[in-house]
């Protein structure tokens, strides 16, 4: 029993014990599970972190985008020619610049300068041609440079003077020159030659002598009144016709029943077509083959029949062409027609072309009305009688301009009776004039 007794007690101890070590870990999986939890939430907190905008890194990417836009514009990004850097090398050329700086207005105030003298001695614009302009630079600065004729009554030292004081008004650093021959000036500005003007008087003292001369007046066909006014003068003037005109039949029947001289006044290509200037219906052009501008020519000569001859109507372009003038001077030849050249351009082929294919040939000296205005008309007109006088003969064209016909109706009381006006198959018929027309050198206007 007593034995019994102390067994019972060591096996309730050890009964405890066992209690005791069941408690210390229940549930086994549960400390697995939450050790991955939190694992599981420090790596996405990190990844989090990761790719979350940093604040420092921002400030420091923007300011170093700021530094490189402004100080280095010459970073890949930044296109060099959308803002210029400006060098050392570059300083000279901006001052040169400068010095340039609006001199072609500078030249137009010369320009109203010359225009308001005009106006002062009681002229206008019209008594002033343009002979030549040339564009030309001034540090840079393009400006014209031009050649001027002024036809003035007036002495040409009250011009010259009136104009000193307006050139003188208008600009600083402007000078007003005499050239080599009495007649011509020259302005500049900045020691920079901007004008040349030549003077010339309306009416110029009469040459001794005689001579002949010849008047055509081109562009004909327009108008039946104006050759009626033409046939009314008291002198010979050859009309020369244009092709397809409105009044071109009336105005050739009228000088057929009337006894006058006709011409035709054959329209060709000049330099500036198209491109605003255009000959006309009938037109020649250099880009036509042989046989259309034979077709074209016999058209035109069957408009004006009784044409006697032929001169270009335009054609500063055409008369340069061999080819093309060789097939008008065949036309020419088997019409038995001469060819008078109103030398629209200096380099016309036509006096070469006349020998070649021995067809009758003039040129035109002088045009009468470049300037329409009656005065400088019949200042034209008194050169040409002193031409006809120094070389025997001239010929002058003119065109059916309103101040051309009242020019000629008061130089009917003023001209030189020692010129005589004649037909233009009289020069024609003669040997000697027709040699002496060859040779007879070129008058500008």
């Amino acid at each position: 029993m007593a034995s019994t007794g102390k067994k019972s007690p060591r096996k309730k101890k050890s009964s405890r014990k066992k209690k005791h070590s069941v408690k210390r870990t229940p549930f086994p999986g549960v400390r697995f599970t939450l050790w991955t939890c939190a694992f599981v939430i420090t790596l996405a907190g990190l990844v989090a972190i990761l790719f979350l905008p940093h604040k420092e890194t921002t400030t420091t990417a923007v300011s170093e985008s700021k530094y490189i836009s402004e100080v280095k514009p010459e970073a890949p990004r930044q296109k060099p020619e959308a803002r210029p850097v400006v060098t050392e090398k570059s300083k000279p050329f901006v001052y040169e610049e400068s010095i340039g700086a609006d001199f072609d207005l500078r030249v137009w105030e010369a320009d109203l300068a010359i225009i308001q003298t005009l106006s002062l001695i009681g002229h206008d614009e019209d008594r002033m041609v343009h002979e030549k302009i040339e564009p030309r630079f001034f540090y840079g600065t393009p400006y014209h440079f031009q050649e001027i004729t002024i036809y003035t009554s007036n002495a040409r030292d009250e011009f010259i003077s009136k104009l000193k004081d307006n050139l003188d008004r208008f600009l600083s650093n402007v000078s007003l020159n005499p050239g080599i021959s009495e007649n011509k000036w020259s302005i500049s500005i900045n020691g920079q030659n901007t004008h040349i003007i030549r003077m010339e008087k309306i009416l110029e003292k009469p040459l001794p002598g005689f001579g002949k001369l010849v008047i055509i007046i081109d562009d004909l066909g327009g108008s039946l009144e104006f050759a009626k006014a033409l046939s009314r003068l008291d002198f010979p003037v050859i009309f020369s016709i244009l092709p397809h005109m409105p009044r071109t039949a009336e105005v050739v029947s009228f000088a057929l029943n009337n006894n006058i001289e006709t011409m035709l006044h054959l329209p060709m290509e000049p330099k500036g077509y198209p491109q605003g200037i255009e000959p006309g219906p009938g037109a020649l052009f250099v880009n036509m083959d042989h046989n259309e501008i034979r077709q074209r020519i016999a058209d035109n000569l069957a408009q004006i029949p009784n044409a006697i001859g032929v001169n270009n109507h335009m054609g500063s372009r055409f008369t340069q062409d061999y080819q093309g003038m060789s097939v008008v001077f065949d036309e020419l030849k088997k019409n038995e027609l001469f060819f008078l050249d109103s030398l629209t351009t200096s380099n016309s082929v036509g006096e070469r072309l006349a020998g070649e294919k021995n067809v009758d040939f003039l040129k035109r000296h002088i045009f009468l009305d470049n300037v329409q205005d009656k005065q400088a008309i019949l200042f034209q007109l008194s050169k040409a009688e002193n031409l006809s006088i120094r070389y025997g003969m001239a010929v002058a064209i003119g065109h059916p301009y309103p101040e051309t016909l009242k020019a000629f109706q008061e130089w009917s009381g003023l001209r030189n009776q020692n010129v005589e006006l004649v037909q233009i198959s009289e020069f024609m018929a003669t040997t000697k004039y027709r040699t002496a027309f060859q040779d007879f050198p070129e008058a500008a206007n």
